[in-house]
């Protein structure tokens, strides 16, 4: 064998009789998850139970259940229970096994990792014996010595990534119920299916003679985590195959879609840059305005274009648009700011001018003082014509009390 140890692997899954139909299905390749299955390597080969044994088993469930309501029937009529009899004949037969999330049968699975069964060299077996050979005698032997006549069907399933076996447990048990013995499917019978960890030691006890060995003690670990105060080591929820496969097919989906949504997201920035680039070209070179029309200057020397520079519905343009006008906006303001400071600063220097000529006339004969109310008037229509604020408003208005016309 080769120096490295792989484990054999085992694991149960809940069965309920309805189940029966699928997993034969999938068995003949019918139905069922089928994407991992190569129809190039062989079909599965039946290792255990006839080839009807779905019917069989079928029947002999139903068998039980007709002998345990006609034991129960019987019963109430012994104890001269006429009302739960009539009850109970309308209801007819019950299922022979509680009720549980898990169902009354098992599905049993054995393999182990591939890169085993791919070695072809051994130093403790015969080189002729394959590893598949060698597995499959270990697995059928185990099979027997635990669950005996309960394992109605088992089969090697060669058409798949890894070799593995598929067994299929009915527990069979017998209870006295009603004042006789009844059959009923009963999963803990069996002391491997009742303790997890004891079949794990089973089985690696039992595989070690090929070369395999029992896997990780998980519960031990999380027992000896807790007991040193670490944190316990989280144990891991076995996923289906075709689980798996769905919920992977699903990621990659998302992760396309995704790929694909950030792609056109690109495209479209690209489009949009691309726009705004071509909105400002056109505004600089005077075709058009910061709104987007066409220039008067354009149009007054020809030269504006037969197609718009950027298509308006586009975001590019939208966005252009939107940012020259903020853009003109803040330019106008700040150009209306720096002229109302210039006017201000004009208007000043003449109300300055206004108030020493006032000052002055005041000592002026009556001749000099209208020649002086005419340059007032004068410096009046000046400063209106700067600041419409003054228009209606003489310079007595603005000026205040003091202030002399040409007949003071």
């Amino acid at each position: 064998m080769a120096s490295k140890k792989h484990p054999v692997v085992l694991r149960f899954e809940g069965m309920d009789p309805s189940d029966i139909g699928g997993y034969e299905a999938h068995r003949y390749r019918k139905g069922g998850d089928l994407g991992h299955i190569d129809r190039n390597k062989p079909t599965p080969r039946r290792l255990i139970g006839s080839e009807i044994w779905a019917e069989e088993a079928r029947a002999e469930i139903e068998l039980m259940k007709v002998e345990t309501f006609a034991a129960e029937l019987e019963d109430l009529d012994r104890r001269n229970r006429r009302k739960d009899l009539e009850k109970r004949r309308l209801e007819g037969p019950r299922d022979p096994w509680r009720a549980s999330r898990h169902g009354p049968m098992r599905e049993l699975i054995l393999t182990a990792n591939k890169d085993w069964f791919e070695q072809t060299e051994s130093s403790d077996v015969e080189f002729s014996t394959s590893q598949e050979e060698l597995f499959e005698e270990r697995a059928i032997a185990w099979l027997r010595d635990n669950f005996g006549d309960d394992v109605i069907h088992a089969r090697a399933d060669l058409d798949e990534q890894a070799y593995h076996i598929h067994a299929v447990i009915m527990p069979r048990a017998t209870v006295r119920k009603y004042g006789t013995e009844c059959r009923v499917l009963q999963p803990s019978i069996h002391p491997l299916i009742k303790d997890y960890e004891a079949a794990q030691d089973s089985v690696g006890e039992w595989f070690s003679e090929i070369g395999l060995v029992r896997g990780e003690k998980r519960k031990q670990a999380i027992r000896d985590a807790l007991n040193d105060g670490r944190t316990p080591p989280i144990n891991p929820r076995h996923v289906r195959p075709a689980e798996w496969r769905a919920k992977e097919e699903k990621r990659l989906a998302e992760k396309a879609a995704e790929v694909g949504t950030r792609e056109r997201d690109v495209v479209e920035r690209e489009d949009e840059a691309a726009s705004v680039l071509a909105f400002a070209d056109a505004v600089a070179a005077g075709e058009i305005d910061t709104d987007g029309r066409p220039a008067e200057s354009a149009k007054a020397n020809g030269n504006s274009r037969t197609q718009p520079p950027v298509k308006k519905t586009t975001l590019g343009f939208a966005a252009a648009r939107k940012a020259f006008r903020a853009v003109a906006k803040r330019l106008g303001a700040r150009a209306e700011e720096k002229a109302q400071e210039r006017i201000a600063s004009e208007v000043a220097e003449i109300r300055a001018a206004d108030e020493i000529i006032l000052e002055i006339a005041r000592a002026f004969p009556q001749a000099q003082r209208e020649r002086i109310a005419k340059i007032r008037r004068t410096l009046t229509a000046k400063i209106m014509g700067l600041d419409p604020r003054s228009r209606n408003r003489s310079i007595r208005s603005q000026s205040g009390p003091g202030e002399i016309s040409a007949n003071d």
